[in-house]
């Protein structure tokens, strides 16, 4: 098999449940398809950077698909040279050819194990990401030298306050990593979301259970194949030109980024359960304090302090489901560093 005009997104959509392995080389190194939707790019120089981008684990997030295919394709033509360990996941391929944003149960809830506890083309497709990126890091697991760095990009059902922000994976010392932030604040984020707790997300396994440096990166709002704006992406794309040209992280001063901390999650606990929102209310729309946020049958949740923001509402979903997160902007110069 052969990858025609080096797309691999077409590869890969074309090939949605699997595909023989094969490998073929590039100007920098040698190219490994190791399954559908799954690149690994292994440059002819030493590198001491180890760099998983994921896109697509929901499959209508079109944009960010779009962007790394771009990325890859100049990279396996020659216009952009590779100096890192490179892998490149599209997650969720048979949702992306039906414009779905997943099929049978959301990808992104099935990391760190959780498959196991479902059936069905998702819980396969989560066991098989993970399983990629356990080899890709396996050589440099016991390397302290090594770099290992996952940005898992997305873009949202709904519009932001703050279009472009990340979800910083749940950190056991409560350190923040200084130079990721800076990276990211080149990369055009506007904001920080600190998790709460250990979650079963893309970007939390790779930070749990390799060390890895992970995001969820959310990039904007969704649009079909086709109908985005990726010049809304030209930051993103010039830090990770310079970290797959470099192997170093652009920088900005990261001080001025909103950095929020979750408050509580809001459960679904019942088929009665509403948010007292708009359909078209974006993620971290502020509320005043007392005002009924959500209820049901068996519960109310009030806004505890005003300016308490709420993140991802969604109520589609099954009875015990996160239906939204509760948010709260704090200082900046309040977080420990590392």
């Amino acid at each position: 098999m052969t990858m025609l005009n080096n797309d691999f997104l077409a590869l890969t959509l074309a090939n949605q449940d699997a595909l023989v392995p094969f490998q073929f080389t590039f100007p920098q190194g040698d190219a490994f398809v190791e399954d559908t939707g799954i690149l690994r790019l292994e440059p002819n120089v030493p590198s001491t950077v180890n760099l998983v981008v994921s896109v697509g684990i929901h499959g209508n997030e079109t944009g960010p698909i779009e962007l790394v295919n771009q990325l890859v394709t100049s990279i396996l033509d020659g216009r952009v040279s590779l100096n890192v360990r490179l892998l490149i996941l599209i997650g969720n391929p048979v949702a992306a050819n039906v414009g779905k944003r997943f099929c049978e149960v959301n990808l992104n809830r099935l990391f760190n194990g959780a498959w196991q506890q479902y059936d069905g083309f998702e819980s396969k497709r989560a066991a098989r990401l993970e399983k990629a990126i356990e080899d890709f890091f396996a050589p440099v697991a016991n390397d302290a030298q090594q770099m290992k760095l996952h940005y898992d990009l997305h873009t949202a059902i709904r519009g932001s306050v703050h279009e472009k922000f990340v979800v910083y994976p749940f950190v056991k010392d409560g350190i923040y990593n200084q130079e990721q932030l800076g990276f990211l604040a080149a990369s055009g984020i506007d904001a920080v979301l600190l998790s709460h707790q250990p979650t079963t997300t893309f970007s939390y396994y790779s930070h749990a259970v390799h060390g890895a440096h992970a995001f969820t990166v959310e990039l904007g709002k969704v649009f079909p194949f086709g109908e985005n704006d990726l010049t809304r992406f030209a930051d993103l794309k010039q830090s990770l030109i310079v970290l797959f040209e470099q192997g170093v992280l652009a920088q900005s001063e990261w001080s001025s980024m909103n950095v929020f901390r979750v408050l509580d999650s809001l459960i679904k606990d019942d088929d009665s359960y509403v948010l007292n929102i708009a359909d078209d209310v974006r993620n971290f729309t502020q509320f005043e304090a007392g005002y009924r946020l959500a209820h049901s049958n068996k519960s109310d949740y009030h806004i505890e302090q005003s300016g308490d923001a709420i993140v991802f509402p969604n109520t589609n979903l099954p009875i015990g489901q996160r239906a939204g997160l509760m948010v709260r902007l704090i200082d900046p110069s309040a977080l420990k560093l590392g």
